[in-house]
């Protein structure tokens, strides 16, 4: 299982219970970010991954908008099944996921009629709530400042007029180049479709990305894409969770993530 910790802000890999250090470089061209191990690895030459473009996962990664969804939820509950809704906590343990898989989870198996239903209540209620309840999380934005060299991109399961919404609100829109949601034909994170997408959209290989998120199924999409993946705590994922699906790193703040791609050889 691999997990990046930062002691004396040096990086190191811990697969199993083998620790490898990780070095690090920036090139002097600025965005060209290189992740080598060095000669203590034991894996002979240095081998180098350069870094280009950096994809983020929305809600529980970028913005905590715990309250806002679950405030639609419950409202779309009320409206369409009736009876008391789950709770907000019951229902950010499944944030991340399509809709109809949170309502499956949380014990409602609608028809196709009332699954359709229940999206259009969600989706005009979340919007009319414009993200008042919603704030990036500690230290997003000036991370994203200091990654303004790479090109960055977000890979989220909702739509992607509602993602620009949030964005929009939050003053978070200008650093993305690329805002990549759910849409017809793409199948959504854990399988790599919305990953691939924004990446051909910024014309960035797999290779030369990191996909950054905090729930599993960020990971998973990650690697079926064929990119580097970072797994964050703080969102709404489980550490086991995110342990069990071995992303290559494992980060407990978003401001974390500079370190990963930019420190210098040391």
């Amino acid at each position: 299982m691999w997990r990046v910790i930062y002691p004396r802000r040096q990086i190191y890999l811990l697969p199993h219970r083998r620790r490898l250090r990780l070095e690090i470089a920036l090139h002097a061209n600025g965005a060209n970010a290189t992740l080598g191990c060095a000669p203590a690895c034991g894996l002979g030459a240095r081998r180098h991954l350069t870094i280009t473009a950096i994809l983020c996962d929305l809600d529980g990664t970028l913005v905590d908008s715990q309250q806002d969804i679950a405030v639609a939820f419950q409202h779309a509950w009320r409206t369409v099944i009736g009876g008391i809704p789950p709770s907000t906590t019951a229902i950010a343990q499944h944030i991340g996921k399509p809709l109809a898989k949170m309502l499956s989870e949380l014990g409602a198996m609608l028809s196709p009629s009332l699954l359709s239903t229940f999206l259009t209540a969600y989706r005009r209620t979340y919007t009319s709530q414009d993200s008042r309840l919603t704030q990036p999380y500690p230290g997003v934005i000036l991370t994203l400042q200091a990654l303004s060299s790479f090109t960055l991109g977000v890979v989220t399961t909702k739509e992607s007029g509602q993602a620009e919404i949030v964005l929009r609100r939050l003053a978070l829109i200008p650093f993305f180049q690329h805002i990549q949601g759910g849409s017809h034909g793409l199948r959504l994170k854990p399988a790599p479709d919305t990953i691939l997408a924004a990446l051909a959209a910024l014309h960035r290989a797999p290779r030369n990305a990191l996909m950054v998120g905090d729930t599993p199924a960020d990971v998973l999409a990650g690697k079926a894409a064929g990119t580097k993946t970072c797994a964050v705590t703080y969102g709404f994922g489980t550490r086991e969770a995110l342990l069990q699906s071995a992303p290559d790193y494992l980060i407990d703040s978003f401001g974390e993530l500079v370190d990963l791609v930019r420190e210098s050889r040391r």
